[in-house]
């Protein structure tokens, strides 16, 4: 059954409306049966090289290992919790900042955020027994490594100060030995890749002081979206896999969150940063998840002039990226004095803008730009089942487990992933007859909805935009309030009312034909209907589609 097309003014209805009551875990191996005792070591032979600037060495000085071995009776892998001390250099500005970050990027970073004032280079000194590092994990000798490793890096979050950034060698749980890592990075071991979990401090909190060149120190400052420092994790990470499994990884690919998403676009942007020493590029290619407030654009001004990738030399250095917005991610930052006029308050919009820029450049072929409907700025990648109290979240990793594929095949095989998919015209693939022929992504949740996902879930309050919760199409309770106490419009008729049973929502959705009635046999048709649109253009994977029609056909539905 082809999927029916679906007019705007239902894109905008589907954009906020998703909700299959499924389990969310990716299929991955049982339980671990056995973690052998803790050994220590000394990894500083592994260090990243280090450069001199201004008369100083900077780079990593002291590295510290704890290692263990996960097995169960399919698999056997190798942790590495990794400490790391050493120095950065940067930019500074003397005055208080909402997010006091030393920039590795200063062009981008301080213009965009609307700052003009004079700039002081400094260097910053970041301690392993603050929780500096990363947690490297990867199969051992004689099992399924498939010779790639997959750099993680999270968004703006984890202070020592604050208790959210555990010491190096404090991570590991003996007893879930893989607990904390995300449904995301498990579905990178389970396809054989070595991951490189990195670690921060990237909060308003900062842990650490900055020394200026002029001999000026400035207090709580942090590395949130430092190039450099994630650079040398990366460049450490493929020395220590060659050291115990006898060679680099052939790729190694980025997924960085909010401010890693960020990260991961200054490295693509600034000239010569992704580039090792003998000038090959340190990462291969990029997974970008709503990176933070849809930044930084691709936009370098010099005298009123964009001077950044306007050259082929420069467009050839761009390395191959997805993009993924989350449309439910409404919030817009208050207007600043000084922001060019180019980047907007809305995070969206800057997504958007940043694809458009890219294209115009004559990137197209090296980016895509996938928005997601029903979803806000958390992934629920650490919840269980995507549930926390009223917080009910899309399972995204489904969608991620073909990404990730589409990425590897692009860079190793470039075979080229589905065109952008969007729901701004101006992007979008639109027909003869205004028709957008690549939507943004609605997944079986959206395209078949029981009930509304929405932002601000009630526990969370005002500040709860980057979370979502569920409202089913009950027929029976009234519309909910949100965390902010505003009414969630379920139907958008502008007031407060009943909510609609299933029957009344597919039929106002076009999901239904006029008298014709819900049932169970509708749904599954539907939802074999996006199943197999998704499979097509490969936007999923086999294993995630037999889960979802698996699901399908026995989801309870509301008011049963």
């Amino acid at each position: 059954m082809p999927m029916k097309r679906i007019s705007l003014t239902r894109i905008f209805v589907l954009s906020h409306t998703l909700a299959l009551l499924m389990s969310t875990a990716p299929p991955l191996w049982g339980q671990a049966t056995s973690v052998s005792q803790p050994v220590s070591s000394s990894g500083t032979e592994f260090r990243a090289p280090t450069k001199e600037v201004h008369g100083k060495l900077i780079g990593q000085e002291d590295v510290l290992i704890q290692e263990v071995v996960i097995a169960d009776s399919d698999h056997r892998y190798r942790r590495l919790d990794v400490g790391v001390s050493g120095t950065v250099e940067g930019w500074a500005i003397k005055q208080d900042l909402p997010m006091p970050q030393l920039a590795s990027a200063p062009d981008f970073i301080y213009p965009q955020g609307g700052i003009h004032t004079p700039r002081f280079h400094g260097t910053l000194r970041y301690e392993a027994s603050k929780g500096t590092g990363m947690t490297l994990i990867y199969p051992e000798i004689g099992t399924a490594w498939n010779r790639k490793l997959f750099v993680t890096v999270h968004g703006s979050s984890g202070s020592f100060r604050q208790g959210t950034l555990k010491p190096w060698n404090k991570l590991l749980d003996p007893s879930q030995p893989l607990g904390d890592i995300s449904k995301y990075e498990r579905l990178m071991l389970d396809k054989g890749y070595a991951i490189a979990k990195t670690r921060r401090n990237a909060s308003t909190t900062g842990d650490y002081p900055v020394l200026l060149d002029d001999g000026d120190i400035l207090e709580g400052w942090n590395l949130n979206t430092h190039t450099g420092f994630i650079l040398d994790l990366v460049q450490l990470a493929e020395n220590l896999l060659k050291d115990r499994l006898g060679e680099k990884p052939l790729r190694t690919y980025w997924y960085g969150h909010s401010a890693g998403g960020m990260i991961g676009r200054l490295i693509n942007y600034k000239p010569g940063e992704n580039f090792d020493e003998s000038g090959e590029p340190i990462i291969d290619g990029f997974l970008n998840d709503d990176s933070g407030g849809g930044r930084y654009l691709p936009v370098v001004e010099e005298n009123g002039k964009d001077v950044l990738l306007v050259t082929e030399k420069d467009r050839q250095r761009f390395v191959k990226t997805i993009e993924i917005p989350h449309q439910l991610f409404m919030r817009q930052r208050r207007p600043r004095p000084g922001v060019p006029k180019w980047l907007s308050p809305v995070y969206l919009v800057n997504h958007r803008m940043t694809t458009k820029i890219l294209q115009d450049k004559g990137l197209g072929d090296k980016l895509r730009m996938y928005e997601v409907r029903g979803i806000s700025h958390m992934g629920g990648e650490y919840l269980k089942d995507g549930r926390d109290g009223d917080t009910v979240i899309l399972d995204l990793s489904r969608l991620m487990d073909a990404l990730m594929d589409r990425l590897d095949d692009w860079v190793e095989k470039d075979i080229a992933p589905p065109p952008t998919k969007t729901d701004w015209l101006e992007l979008g693939d639109v027909d003869g007859d205004g028709v957008n022929e690549n939507e943004a992504i609605a997944l079986p949740e959206v395209a078949c909805p029981l009930g509304l996902y929405y932002p601000h879930p009630p526990s969370r309050g005002v500040n709860g935009d980057s979370w979502t919760s569920f409202a089913a199409f009950d027929g029976q309770s009234l519309e909910p309030q949100d965390g902010r106490g505003v009414f969630v419009d379920m139907n958008l008729n502008r007031y407060l009312d009943q909510r609609e049973s299933m029957e009344q929502a597919w039929q106002r959705l076009g999901l239904l034909k006029p008298g014709e009635r819900f049932s169970r046999s509708k749904y599954q048709a539907c939802g074999e209907a996006s199943v197999a649109e998704l499979k097509q253009e490969k936007l999923i994977t086999e294993r995630g589609a037999a889960r979802y029609l698996q699901e399908a056909s026995r989801v309870d539905f509301p008011g049963e």
